[in-house]
């Protein structure tokens, strides 16, 4: 009897061990993707630790994944390695792909990292099966094979995989592993770049600035290099609006009316006023400062779509010196408010930030929100 009671306590102790590891790894996880919170990693690393330090897999390669990119935690890429390595040591296909990015990143460890990528492309990983290609694309830590790397990416860009797509796109360029084709290069990097793929853009834009498989094209070659980041600064991104009010009617007397209530301090009024004044496709440098200074107001007082449009400005360097930490702080403070859409705003402003910036971006949009 006593023996049965043991049993019992000892498997109800296990049991409130793996609750307590799942609480600590959710709860990390909220602070990772901002759900309601805003986004910290600092504080999702300390939740993940916790989780980490009992076993928990996925908590292992959360923290360390951080510790290699230096993400809320000094990086250590030792410490990270041996975190990617236990848990990848469970066999979840996702935490074998994140050890062996890792290891490629080393010209020591790309071997491995091929041997690694092929475990977890069969266990169905279409992540891997793209970067395994690559390798054999490139002929890194594997014999230069073109025709495996078109195998590896075939299916992946069947499924409409972007960066399969690109790098089908590469092989018919080349003519590496199948018979060159320009034209069939350009619709597998038009493919891509539909998905927002800056090197499919630039590409791309290669092929129409030569005439090569599309209709010569100077200006779509330019527009695609702009796109994808060649050459001058991508184009800002465009303003949201409050979906929680009436559409507003742009026109003299309700300009007169919101002046008059953004100067006697209604956020409302301010995020509108600002908003309209940014309307249009030439907009003056004096509109847009003015625009900044009303979004800042309404910021201030808690506006998150005003936040985001503030984090727009900020990113884009319109109306008030450009400041990537500042832009990636306000829109961390606008999804905490609510707005789903705000960190799409500027989808390539994680790029351009380091990691030292993320951090420092993530702790200033944690101290306003905790004031």
């Amino acid at each position: 009897m006593r023996r049965a009671a043991l049993a019992v306590a000892f498997t109800l102790s296990l049991c409130g061990s793996a609750f307590a590891q799942q609480a600590e790894y959710d709860k990390g996880l909220q602070y990772h993707g901002g759900d309601g919170v805003v986004q910290n990693y600092a504080r999702a690393a300390a939740f993940f630790e916790k989780a980490a330090a009992q076993g928990h897999a996925a908590a292992q390669n959360f923290l360390g994944r951080y510790l290699y990119e230096g993400l809320g935690v000094p990086q250590d890429r030792g410490a990270a390695l041996a975190l990617l390595e236990q848990a990848a040591s469970a066999g979840d296909p996702q935490h074998i792909f994140d050890l062996a990015k890792a290891l490629e990143a080393d010209a020591d460890g790309v071997a491995r990292a091929a041997v690694l990528y092929q475990t977890a492309a069969d266990a169905g990983h279409v992540d891997a099966a793209v970067s395994l290609g690559l390798l054999y694309h490139e002929g890194r830590g594997v014999v230069q094979d073109y025709d495996r790397a078109r195998a590896l990416y075939e299916r992946p860009a069947a499924q409409g995989h972007a960066r399969a797509l690109n790098n089908m796109g590469l092989l018919y360029v080349r003519g590496t592993g199948v018979p060159q084709d320009y034209a069939q290069a350009a619709a597998y990097f038009g493919a891509a770049a539909d998905q927002g793929l800056a090197a499919a853009m630039t590409n791309l834009g290669v092929l129409y600035e030569n005439g090569y498989g599309v209709p010569l094209n100077e200006a779509q070659a330019a527009e695609l290099y702009r796109l994808g980041g060649r050459g001058a600064d991508r184009a800002g991104p465009g303003y949201i609006y409050d979906a929680r009010l009436v559409p507003l009617q742009v026109s003299p007397e309700t300009g007169i009316a919101l002046e008059k209530a953004a100067q006697a301090g209604d956020p409302v009024a301010q995020f509108q006023l600002g908003w309209a004044l940014v309307q249009g496709n030439d907009v003056s440098f004096e509109d847009q400062g003015r625009a900044a200074q009303l979004f800042r107001q309404a910021a201030e007082a808690g506006h998150g779509p005003a936040m985001a449009n503030l984090g727009a400005m900020y990113a884009r360097g319109a109306g008030l010196p450009q400041d990537y930490v500042l832009a990636q702080m306000w829109l961390l403070l606008a999804q905490a408010r609510g707005v789903g859409s705000a960190m799409n705003m500027v989808p390539d402003l994680a790029a351009k930030l380091t990691s030292g910036q993320i951090n420092q971006a993530q702790a200033l949009a944690d101290k306003i929100f905790h004031q």
